[in-house]
């Protein structure tokens, strides 16, 4: 049976987005970027920007001196995050597996469903109609045997088109195409493959395909058997959905906006103290802990940090945390939401030291602490959450 490959893709999220919430940059060259100052990198623009010669990584500075008519916008991933998992949504009801690449593109492996949702092109319309309906996002389709030739399809058309590749008509699809066209051939661990092939004057797939291995192999080392492969399209990598790995987390709202220090620790002390519950409950423990901080002109920081050794109590998290916090909260400007998460969760397995290293003092402060919040587990569990709280005394 042949495969039937899927690549949806949205070129540019974060631009759609943008020009979704401001109909009047839908034809300004625009750009999007993490700080709005001259050395800030170029993450996302426009058609229109790249026409003028811009690209992803570029400065900022340099990209308003080659577009003085440039428009800029900080990214919102909580717009961005909220959108995929919306196409994520369309992509499930035909696709039993999928893979992202990028935000807002995907890789959905077709094969074996044409009796329930028609022929992979089918299927590829329906989600575009879909997403265009509900959403108002445009996205390209490209349907192959396999993952690069789909994939490579979607990035030689514009938005709400279709590239169909019939199955043995791969060699003869890539034949023409740009080395550079391959993905991934922008990295810059490819940097110096594609300077030893343009000192060989081999400038498309088909060039490469008619090379003897052997000679490849001379000039390029171990990457020339995959180069090879890629140019005559051949891709057996199989679509792989993400592996998801346990987590907890716990979303703070501020409303309204908050920028005080002694309160917002507050709420995050509330928040670690349900998570911590959680885990107990669950019998887990914890190896990661991580922090997101919302501002309230949507720019998100995120910060992370290594818990050693796995631990459910928050005599361990608490100072992780707050750390954290410190760390991330460099801003002066109000705070919209806070976002605690607990990774790595194993089973719970805590086994006591022969040679504890710890005082007596502080050891005896740690039996205290947990079992403080074994007892405030139960008073939560019997009369709710907010029949106590933790406190601090002025």
């Amino acid at each position: 049976m042949d495969r039937q490959i899927v690549c949806f893709a949205i070129p540019s999220l974060e631009i759609a987005l943008v020009r979704l919430s401001h109909p009047q940059l839908r034809t300004r060259p625009l750009a999007v970027a993490a700080l709005d100052t001259p050395r800030a990198l170029i993450r996302g623009i426009s058609p229109e920007a790249e026409r003028d010669g811009l690209h992803i990584g570029m400065t900022l500075d340099r990209a308003r001196r080659l577009c003085p008519s440039l428009q800029v916008r900080l990214p919102n991933p909580h717009q961005v995050a909220t959108a995929t998992h919306s196409i994520l949504g369309v992509i499930q009801r035909y696709a039993p597996t999928w893979e992202p690449f990028l935000p807002g593109s995907l890789l959905m492996d077709l094969t074996g469903t044409t009796r329930l949702f028609g022929t992979a092109c089918d299927v590829a319309t329906k989600i575009q109609t879909e997403v265009l309906t509900q959403f108002h996002l445009e996205g390209a389709a490209g349907v192959g045997s396999n993952k690069l030739v789909a994939q490579t399809a979607a990035t030689l058309i514009a938005p709400s088109e279709l590239y169909d590749v019939r199955s043995g008509s791969e060699r003869l699809f890539m034949s023409p195409l740009s080395i550079r066209a391959l993905p991934g051939m922008h990295r810059p661990c490819m940097r110096t493959v594609l300077k030893r092939l343009d000192d060989l004057n081999l400038c498309s797939l088909g060039d490469v395909a008619d090379s003897p291995l052997e000679a490849l192999e001379v000039a390029l080392g171990t990457y020339a058997g995959q180069l090879s492969r890629w140019a005559q399209g051949i891709d057996p990598t199989p679509v792989l959905r993400p592996v998801a790995h346990p987590r907890l987390s716990n979303t703070i709202t501020l409303t309204p906006d908050e920028v005080d220090d002694a309160r917002l620790k507050g709420r995050l002390e509330d928040c670690l103290q349900q998570l911590c519950r959680t885990l107990r409950s669950q019998r887990r423990m914890c190896g990661g802990l991580s922090l997101t901080l919302r501002y309230s002109d949507h720019r998100e920081v995120s910060t992370k940090a290594r818990v050693m050794p796995d631990t459910c109590w928050e005599i361990d998290l608490s100072g992780l945390l707050q750390g954290l916090f410190q760390r991330s909260f460099q801003r002066r400007i109000r705070l919209r939401g806070m976002m605690v998460t607990l990774a790595e969760l194993t089973d719970y397995a805590e086994q006591g030291s022969l040679f504890d290293a710890r005082p007596p003092e502080e050891q005896l402060t740690r039996d205290r602490s947990q079992r403080l919040a074994l007892a405030l587990d139960r008073l939560h569990q019997q009369f709710g959450e907010q029949a106590i709280r933790y406190g601090r005394a002025q």
